[in-house]
């Protein structure tokens, strides 16, 4: 088989960049066709009235060391330039009938915390905590799947150590089978714990793996933000000799003897290639641009039956004035509340400015609040309907952050509001999933990047791997140009 010489690329966001990235350090010629003006899908930020309101990263796993780090260095994500920052609390949760509740990333420091707080649960805190300690054994794997030898998978085994009993144990369980089996007593903990992480169904190895990364050091803030990230990916494309398509949105694929040989546009417009990678929404690709006998089996019963992420609303807030809090984020749980249409159990309110001065100019504030809304109060509202919901939650919202921040009304400069339906309509994200598939206990394994009817084409992105999620994105991108190198045993290149 020759080697593919053109590949296109169906969406600029972080899977695109990287199989783009990938592509071009390999010989190959890529283009990223992408549907709105600029790179970087749901890896996003925008400027409003001197502020920046960042849609997209809060932390990223990777940032010291592991496969993930390596990526990252490969697509200079993390350069020598770029600082990472290591919150000493991960989250502040405030409950109004239990009081304040803090997750530290250290966490020697959080089971300290934890004792205190519940010292009749201190044989379980600990080694809940051991276990977290434990997690960051486990790395990923270099090699896409099919291209690992056994000697790949003795290596995994031998470094995870004494954390592979517990990834047997709970690869299967949730976060409530998880505390149940700890034997957590405590209702003050319990309320919170489950608060946290059991209301969805969530992984419990996805908890334990994510305050060890976090312990780690291992899942710092890029300061800078998102749009600093998508534009260092992007300005190593071009170098690169990549090119780039905006505003072009692909309605068909090009199939000839079961071989995808190109795209159509919504403007008519035709590119062929060697290999197609789609990086886009993965239900829009399955259902609407494919013909039913090229989706398999299994792809089908996960978009019917894998759980979701619920979308957020996100609310980006100006403020004239240096606001100081004790935290950069904080949670509060609440019951009754509707913001707008939607019955909320909570809110975030993030002090972005208080960690990096890109979000507002000096003596200013940026505030960011965010809360979960079902796709269901979104789907169907347009034109006006769509404005006064908007209109009520800038209302909600103004009310909300007075009672927090008392007289601070009087000193916001604008309120951008960022809805599902604006999420979908910039990046074509199912329901506004922006994570894809939630991870708990019955969806941990993924999807496979091919079609098995279909020649010359691989998907990457969030849609493969429940939980979503930068790394294993730009990961996938990595995988799919390394199994076209493989298929012509030639040296795949990382540099």
């Amino acid at each position: 088989m020759q080697t593919p010489k053109e590949i296109i690329i169906v969406g600029g966001g972080i899977a695109g960049l990287s199989a783009g990235i990938y592509a071009q350090l390999n010989g190959f010629n890529a283009t990223i066709l992408e549907m709105h003006d600029k790179p970087g899908g749901q890896l996003t930020a925008w400027d409003r009235e001197g502020y920046r309101f960042d849609y997209c990263l809060h932390w990223l796993v990777g940032t010291d060391h592991g496969t993930y780090h390596d990526i990252w260095k490969e697509l200079d994500v993390i350069t020598d330039e770029v600082e990472v920052i290591n919150h000493r609390i991960f989250v502040k949760l405030v409950d109004p009938k239990w009081g304040e509740f803090i997750i530290y990333n250290d966490l020697d420091e959080w089971e300290e915390y934890l004792v205190k707080l519940a010292p009749s649960d201190k044989r379980a805190i600990h080694k809940m905590c051991q276990m977290m300690r434990k997690s960051d054994r486990l790395d990923q794997f270099e090699d896409p799947p099919g291209m690992r030898s056994l000697f790949d998978y003795f290596k995994s085994f031998v470094r995870m150590g004494s954390f592979f009993p517990i990834l047997i144990w709970y690869g299967q369980k949730n976060c409530n089978e998880l505390f149940d089996s700890l034997g957590f007593e405590d209702e003050r903990l319990l309320h919170f714990l489950h608060q946290l992480f059991g209301g969805q169904d969530f992984s419990a190895l996805g908890f334990l793996m994510m305050l060890g990364w976090a312990h780690a050091k291992n899942a710092g803030y890029l300061k800078g933000g998102s749009l600093e990230m998508t534009k260092r990916m992007a300005n190593k494309f071009k170098a690169l000799g990549g090119k780039f398509a905006f505003e072009k949105k692909v309605n068909k694929l090009l199939i000839h003897n079961d071989q995808v040989t190109g795209v159509q546009l919504e403007d008519h417009g035709i590119y062929y290639g060697d290999h197609i990678i789609w990086a886009a929404d993965g239900h829009y690709l399955l259902f609407d641009l494919l013909p039913d006998e090229f989706v398999d089996a299994e792809f089908k019963e996960a978009y019917q039956t894998w759980p979701l992420f619920t979308p957020v609303v996100m609310v980006g807030i100006g403020v004239n004035k240096e606001i100081n809090t004790d935290t950069h984020n904080t949670t509060y749980l609440a019951e009754g509340l509707t913001i707008g249409s939607t019955s909320v159990s909570g809110y975030s309110i993030m002090n972005r400015s208080s960690y990096d001065p890109i979000f507002s100019p000096k003596g200013k504030t940026a505030l960011q609040l965010q809360f979960e809304s079902p796709w269901s109060v979104w789907e169907n509202l347009k034109g006006e309907a769509y404005v006064q919901e908007k209109q009520q939650i800038e209302k909600d919202i103004r009310a909300i952050v007075e009672k927090h921040f008392p007289g601070i009304t009087e000193h916001i400069e604008v309120i951008d509001i960022a809805t599902p339906q604006t999420t979908v309509r910039y990046t074509g994200v199912w329901k506004g999933a922006y994570e894809g598939f939630m991870p708990n206990k019955d969806v941990l394994n993924g999807l496979p990047m091919e079609l098995s009817k279909l020649k010359n084409f691989s998907m990457v992105g969030q849609w493969l791997f429940p939980g979503g999620g930068l790394p294993p994105s730009a990961q996938s991108g990595k995988w799919v140009i390394h199994k076209l190198k493989h298929e012509t045993h030639e040296k795949f290149q990382t540099t």
